[in-house]
């Protein structure tokens, strides 16, 4: 595998250096108790803030993820600056960033870290290397090795619950990057059909990105693998109920009994948000649900038998407009 060069020579490598600057710095700004929620994934990143799809790669969880991905980042991204420029480079990044965050928080919760822009990068140099002369020895067998072994080793970690993964993030940021390869070199060989190669790896490319996007939105619920699934949309609902803004909270809690229905929390917040806006039926069901699925809390089955308490008033009183609940949206 081919050296790569020393880091004393970055400023011919803005965008490799770069990027792997700020991923120290925003790090170390976690790391110091500053807050990076402004970057990190969230649905936010699909309302108006899609800067997330790619800041999310910044953060990292611990030093020795930042060493590894910071290294290789570096061995591999100061090969393919070189050779494609700092310009086209930056769009890899972006392209290796954006797609694998969206396909992880698709199926999961979401990441942190350049893990996916590196196994991105990788599956470029692999590519490359096997059907670019320019690009020979950029990726040995040693390091196809390493990162092969490394991408099962982090599923199995996360299976066993020993260390949480970006797993998704792995491999379509490799997908991603064997694509491009084929995009740029129109096959692992020299062939006269290389043009048709170059069409179906392109659309592929779209496809994997049409649906990251599709399954991290509108698919969510039917893709996401997570428990903990609904729990930001449960924080965005609380953050909305607090600032009495309940039709905002009950769509935020809406969706989080979508993407989690045995939270008896966030159907006990839907309960309340319906409540203070006098929705007493819709309460009444969301009240029902979270009793159903924590029916040893004594505290929600009271507030459903004050609901209906309130119904029946309702009922008998149409016009009595102090039927709203007042309580406060759990955690």
């Amino acid at each position: 595998m081919k050296k790569p060069p020393p880091v004393t020579e970055f400023v011919r490598f803005p965008i490799t250096a770069g990027v792997a600057m700020l991923a120290m710095f925003v790090t170390v700004l976690d790391a110091a108790g500053r807050s990076i929620q402004q970057l990190v994934m969230s649905v936010r990143a699909f309302e108006g803030e899609p800067w997330r799809l790619v800041t999310s790669a910044l953060p990292h969880a611990d030093a020795l993820h930042l060493i590894f991905n910071v290294a290789w980042l570096w061995t591999l991204g100061t090969m393919l600056e070189e050779r494609f420029g700092s310009f086209r480079l930056l769009g890899l990044v972006l392209l290796f960033a954006a797609g694998s965050a969206a396909a992880e928080y698709a199926t999961f919760i979401g990441g942190i870290g350049l893990s996916g822009v590196v196994y991105g990068l990788f599956g470029l140099a692999w590519v490359l290397d096997r059907a670019d002369a320019r690009m020979r020895g950029t990726v040995n067998a040693r390091a196809t090795q390493l990162f092969v072994g490394w991408f099962f080793l982090c599923i199995a970690t996360t299976v066993f619950d020993v260390w949480r993964v970006a797993n998704v993030a792995h491999g379509v940021g490799a997908l991603l990057g064997v694509l491009t390869g084929l995009v740029i070199t129109g096959g692992l060989r020299v062939a006269q059909r290389s043009a048709p190669v170059r069409a179906s790896a392109g659309v592929a490319i779209l496809l994997v990105l049409a649906a990251s996007g599709a399954g991290a939105t509108v698919l969510r619920p039917r893709v996401n693998f997570s428990k903990d699934a609904g729990a930001e949309s449960v924080r965005l609902g609380n953050e909305a109920f607090d600032a009495e803004n309940y039709d905002e909270a009950i769509a935020r809690y809406r969706r989080a009994v979508e993407l989690s229905p045995k939270s008896e929390i966030a159907w006990y917040n839907l309960g309340l948000a319906h409540g203070r806006k006098g929705e007493l039926d819709d309460a009444a069901r969301a009240y029902t649900q979270a009793v159903a699925l924590a029916p040893e809390d004594g505290g929600i089955r009271r507030i459903l038998e004050e609901t209906e308490r309130l119904r029946a008033r309702a009922a008998e009183f149409p016009f009595d407009e102090d039927v709203e609940l007042e309580h406060d949206a759990g955690p």
